[in-house]
């Protein structure tokens, strides 16, 4: 539960410290007195989007700070114990910086939190049930959301979200391939023959120079056939070839070296070895065959254009047209997997649909137990309220024809009547402004009790009742505060006389011309006094005196 709540520059406070205590409090104050700011504080400090209108005029930044006994509290243990942020003992406290510029900063134990966990942890300790109760009670959202916490159904809601979420992403991926088979479809053909163009060639690594330098042989084939031929001439063809003027010389030399074979008989050894060189070199020209094939010749000229042809057409270079080749396999394998993949999407779809109508159903049968108890607990409640005929129940419908949903197949509609022998209507087209009021109240404190929140906030919820409606609902909030903290924020004294603790909230002016708002715990004849300005306005006599004490005894 709330212990205490410091305010520092908050709006119209410089400094309050307001030390809170267990079951139904209620704060009151004149209209402008700024009652409500104590709820704003508290939204404040368990993670409400900031606003610069919290900084105090005149001041650069705001601060709030609550702490809070959470023995017993498992969730927020677990919550805390997850984050690293538990500290020794049964206390938390949580602090709110707010700038002027609207900038904050959230702490945990002290810890510097974001806002999200801030609020994350506020959702555990604290529930503000707002004035406009009434207008949201008509939403048949609200409506759905109201028999879940009364039926204390979240964990099977959220076992419903999870299973939806799981068909409806499976059901985008399905959707997602569905449509790139389809737009892949066009360009398949194309594709396909673009690919099989491709292995016709044949072409792998290497394979473009291979064929570029062969082309290049061919083409001069028959110019390198007659330069083999003239020195095949040269060698041994002609009648005055080199190697038999050589050997004749070489004859002659011979003969001259009788009679100076110092200096000839190595000249003669150098042309002998020459003769034989250019002889080798004769044989070699003999073995080789340089008569173009000319089948050979086209076709390697046609694969070579080939590849010119499909290189301009995609992109590229005639020697990486391999790596175009294997692009297209690639992504023409990935199409065909296309069929087969949908065909595995398709079943997992139809399995995850059938979880999540398995769940949804489930929810639904709960929902229609808690919605026929919801039903009567609150006609036995609104008999209280003034409505001594009202019935009030929940027609839900379990909806076969809607597309699936995060919250499952219900449709809730909040019936009632006022009159004995009237048939119910929905909600909004039968109920009064007053009815509604009351029939907010009753829900919310039905729900309220029924969620597992240690604090609970209602902000003038009981706009709009008086007399002996009023007393009943300061009875229905007092028995509510024996289970858990209640803090209403009310103008009726039937209300703040039911309370075991009383606030009073009041604004001043100050000597600085500045005007700041104050509150204090109200006991004894100060509380009387506070009660008799509520029933009799800005005139407090003895017998308005008399009737305040007379009302704080009743109530107690």
């Amino acid at each position: 539960m709330l212990e205490q709540l410091i305010t520092t520059n908050f709006v119209l406070s410089e400094k309050n410290t307001i030390d809170f205590k267990d079951g139904m409090t209620a704060i009151t104050g004149e209209t402008g007195a700024g009652k409500s700011l104590t709820v704003d504080a508290i939204s404040a400090v368990t993670g409400a989007r900031s606003e610069s209108g919290w900084v105090r005029s005149g001041a650069d930044k705001a601060e709030v700070e609550a702490l809070f006994d959470i023995k017993g509290n498992q969730a927020l243990s677990d919550y805390l114990s997850s984050r690293d942020l538990n500290e020794d003992g049964d206390e938390l406290a949580l602090r709110r910086v707010v700038t002027s510029d609207g900038k904050s900063r959230s702490y945990v134990n002290g810890h510097s939190v974001t806002l999200s966990v801030l609020k994350e942890v506020g959702a555990l300790l604290v529930a503000v049930h707002g004035q406009h109760a009434s207008v949201r009670l008509m939403d048949t959202q609200r409506q759905l959301e109201l028999i879940d916490s009364f039926g204390a159904l979240d964990d099977r809601l959220e076992s419903v979200k999870k299973a939806y979420e799981a068909y409806n992403d499976k059901r985008g991926e399905l959707q997602r391939i569905a449509d790139e088979q389809r737009d892949g479809a066009a360009a398949f053909k194309d594709e396909r023959r673009d690919l099989e163009e491709l292995r016709e060639l044949n072409l792998d690594e290497g394979d473009y120079e291979a064929i570029s330098e062969r082309y290049d042989q061919l083409s001069h084939a028959q110019e390198n056939s007659q330069a083999v031929a003239l020195a095949e001439a040269a060698l041994g063809n002609d009648e005055r070839n080199v190697l038999d003027v050589l050997s004749s010389r070489i004859s002659d030399l011979t003969k001259a070296a009788e009679f100076d074979h110092e200096r000839l008989d190595p000249v003669i050894d150098l042309m002998t070895r020459g003769c034989e060189l250019l002889d080798e070199a004769r044989e070699a020209l003999s073995d080789i065959e340089l008569e173009a094939d000319p089948n050979e010749e086209r076709e390697v000229g046609e694969r070579l254009s080939k590849c010119h042809e499909l290189a301009h057409r995609f992109h590229t270079d005639p020697a990486r047209l391999y790596l175009e080749r294997q692009r297209l396999e690639e992504r023409l394998g990935h199409f065909l997997s296309l069929k087969d993949r949908i065909t595995s999407l398709t079943a997992q779809v139809r399995g995850l649909r059938d979880e999540y109508e398995q769940k949804a159903k489930e929810l639904s049968e709960l929902r229609a137990v808690a919605a026929r108890e919801m039903g009567s607990r609150v006609t036995a409640m609104i008999k209280d309220l003034a409505m001594p005929d009202g019935v009030f129940h929940v027609d839900l419908r379990y909806d076969t024809e809607r597309r699936p949903g995060p919250l499952g197949r219900d449709e809730a509609r909040f019936m009632f009547t006022a009159n004995r022998g009237q048939e119910a209507g929905p909600l909004g087209s039968v109920a009064s402004g007053g009815e509604l009021s009351r029939l907010a109240l009753a829900i919310e404190v039905l729900t309220a009790g029924r969620n597992s929140t240690p604090t609970l906030i209602f902000d003038e919820v009981d706009t709009g009742i008086s007399g002996r409606t009023a007393s009943a609902v300061g009875s229905l909030l007092s028995k509510l505060g024996n289970s858990v903290q209640v803090l209403t924020v009310t103008h009726l004294p039937q209300v703040a006389a039911a309370a075991s603790h009383q606030f009073l909230v009041t604004k001043e002016d100050t000597s600085a011309g500045t005007t700041v708002s104050r509150v204090s715990e109200l006991e004894g004849q100060d509380r009387v006094k506070e009660i008799a300005r509520m029933m009799g306005g800005s005139v407090v006599t003895e017998a308005t005196l008399e009737s305040a004490r007379a009302l704080l005894d009743h109530a107690g």
